[in-house]
């Protein structure tokens, strides 16, 4: 069963991110996804993060398909125009790959590649429209296709926006609803009374499922990296100081990340995890909230 059924099915889903390699060999890859099979719902694969030149997610998303995964195919605006975006979710469909997850894609000068120039024709939520579009029979330009695609199509919300923001967010989450959108992806969740906040007025008008990304916190300095660099993500002081306090910096990490997401089943629908070159320790993260 698909993530997507088991968020249809009341499921509380669990997500983990995946990255292709920087070049070929894929034995690592699948070591990691291997690790995680029959423990998470689907493995999203990322579309070059942080503008850091990688194998492109589609291929990556079809081989994890083969090998038995539901994977999320990550398609980013930064490096493509109409024709490349429309033409790379028509080859998705026709691989047999459903759940598209898209959005604007990180800054190119962020990567290892920064005097490449960044396309961003159209932005992501433009782009929902023409992925709409798609799956009505016509592509952006009004040409009727040769059989129509049928996507899950996810994006991200901004759930820790405040104040006149939040308003703001509410406003494009509205026009994403109506898109279509199959589910969100929040960024990273470390404040569960401001995430219960946001998550009341959300459920007060839309029955979209809502998945909170979760960042395995590796250090204090991992903690104090995401609130200095790292845009509508902040760790608590409470959250670094367990971390600074504690004699075992990996087993805090494993109770802070359980206690987040006993506190998230309460709130939304599923977790989507980033390990951050912890991929071999998620197996005891996932057992310490029976995941």
């Amino acid at each position: 069963m698909g993530f997507i059924d088991s968020l249809k099915n009341g499921k509380f889903v669990v997500l983990c991110e995946i990255d292709p390699p920087k070049g070929i060999d894929t034995s690592g890859l699948f070591e990691t996804a291997d690790l995680l099979k029959g423990r998470v719902d689907a493995l999203l694969v990322t579309d070059m993060p942080s503008a850091v030149m990688k194998i492109g997610s589609l291929s990556v998303s079809y081989l994890l398909k083969e090998r038995g995964f539901d994977a999320i195919y990550h398609l980013s605006c930064r490096d493509r125009n109409a024709l490349a975006l429309q033409s790379d979710l028509l080859g998705a469909a026709a691989l047999g790959i459903e759940n598209v997850y898209i959005t604007e894609g990180d800054d190119i000068t962020l990567g290892d590649h920064p005097r490449s120039k960044p396309v961003n024709e159209i932005g992501a939520d433009e782009f929902l429209g023409i992925v709409k579009g798609l799956q009505a029979g016509r592509d952006y330009a009004g040409n009727e296709l040769e059989g129509m695609p049928r996507f899950n199509v996810g994006t991200l919300l901004n759930s820790n926006a405040q104040g006149n923001a939040m308003d703001d967010e509410f406003a494009k989450i509205d026009e994403r609803v109506k898109q279509g959108v199959a589910y969100f992806i929040t960024p990273a969740i470390f404040d569960l009374k401001s995430f219960e906040k946001f998550m009341k007025r959300f459920k007060s008008t839309y029955k979209v499922p809502v998945i909170a990304e979760l960042i395995l916190l590796k250090s204090v300095a991992t903690a104090r990296y995401l609130n200095r660099h790292v845009a509508n993500v902040t760790v608590p002081d409470a959250i670094i100081d367990r971390l600074y306090s504690a004699g075992d910096k990996v087993m805090e990490s494993i109770s802070i990340t359980a206690e987040l997401i006993r506190g998230l089943k309460e709130l939304c629908e599923g977790v989507h995890i980033l390990a951050l070159g912890w991929e071999s320790r998620l197996p005891d993260f996932l057992d310490a909230v029976g995941g």
